[in-house]
């Protein structure tokens, strides 16, 4: 669940539905996290959700993490996160806290932000092939899944960016889709994903009739975080949300639910791709199929 120049919202979880990828070329955090930001002093400590529970944090100093800009953070605090958009980016950890942690910000420094709003990564991990991994889209910008294609190098694993369009239209110097290309990365810079509730997977969020795609970003007892459709950040009872297994278990034929623009439809499974980690189902309003990443698939909603 993932905005800007990398237009996909996890979900991500994100990646939390058929991603809206409309990159035209990689970029990086440098060339979106330039806007002004106003001295903490002003506003007071960022606390942009301040009903939210804050709770410790499993990061330890030099981890990375995933985070908004600071100046994101600071407007939410102010004006209210409602209408804000929010890209999660890789940042390190300084300094983990009770309920505020310290973080290295590529172009802010360091920054006291609370800790709901920080995805930890904890370094020294591996992963074999076929994991889900979060991460970020290294060659460009923003919170990523991925899946791991070649793991040679289990500290630095080769995957493909399951967040990223399947069809993206963009392309590498090579003419390989940017939805299609692998690429290994860096080492520490990845948590594997293996449970379900953890920050980066993907609830069912139940709104009225229907069920609505957001990323898992910090739960805390009884309350989820999540970043949904166009990087809206929002609060949820847990009671109200059904979490999707990281790795769905269907097969050709199986009636499924899968987002379209962040809410589930009722699909059926065309194809399953366990190498590149995605789900061929058809589009309900649509003769093309719809190409659905692993994480993003629901069996049991009860949705008509």
């Amino acid at each position: 669940m993932i905005v800007g120049m990398a237009a996909v919202v996890l979900a991500s979880c994100g990646g939390a539905e058929e991603s809206t990828e409309t990159t035209d070329a990689p970029d990086t955090n440098e060339s979106v996290d330039t806007a002004t930001t106003e001295d903490i002093g002003e506003i007071g400590a960022i606390d942009p959700f301040p009903d939210f529970p804050k709770g410790n944090l499993a990061s330890a100093e030099g981890d990375y993490v995933l985070t908004p800009s600071v100046g994101w953070q600071e407007d939410a605090t102010r004006d209210g996160a409602e209408d804000q958009t929010f890209i999660f980016y890789n940042a390190k950890m300084s300094k983990a806290g009770a309920e505020y942690s310290t973080v290295d910000f590529t172009f802010d420094g360091e920054k006291e932000i609370p800790n709901y709003m920080i995805v930890p990564i904890k370094s020294g991990q591996t992963a074999k092939k076929g994991d889900i991994v979060l991460t970020w889209w290294q060659s460009g910008s923003g919170m990523q899944r991925a899946i791991v294609t070649d793991d040679s190098n289990p500290a630095e694993p080769e995957v493909n960016y399951i967040d990223i369009d399947w069809d993206n239209p963009a392309k590498t110097d090579e003419g390989v889709g940017f939805g299609q290309r692998k690429e290994v990365i860096k080492p520490n810079s990845f948590q594997v994903l293996t449970s379900e509730w953890a920050p980066g997977t993907t609830v069912a969020v139940k709104n009225g009739a229907d069920y609505k795609a957001a990323t898992v970003i910090s739960v805390n007892g009884s309350e989820v975080l999540t970043l949904g459709f166009a990087g809206k950040m929002a609060s949820y009872p847990k009671a109200d949300c059904i979490a999707l297994p990281v790795v769905p278990n269907v097969k050709v034929g199986d009636m499924v639910q899968a987002p379209w623009v962040g809410t589930f439809k009722n699909v059926k499974v065309q194809k399953v791709d366990k190498v590149m980690g995605r789900v061929w189902t058809d589009d309900p309003f649509s003769d093309d199929p719809m190409v659905i990443p692993f994480g993003d698939i629901a069996t049991n909603l009860p949705i008509k």
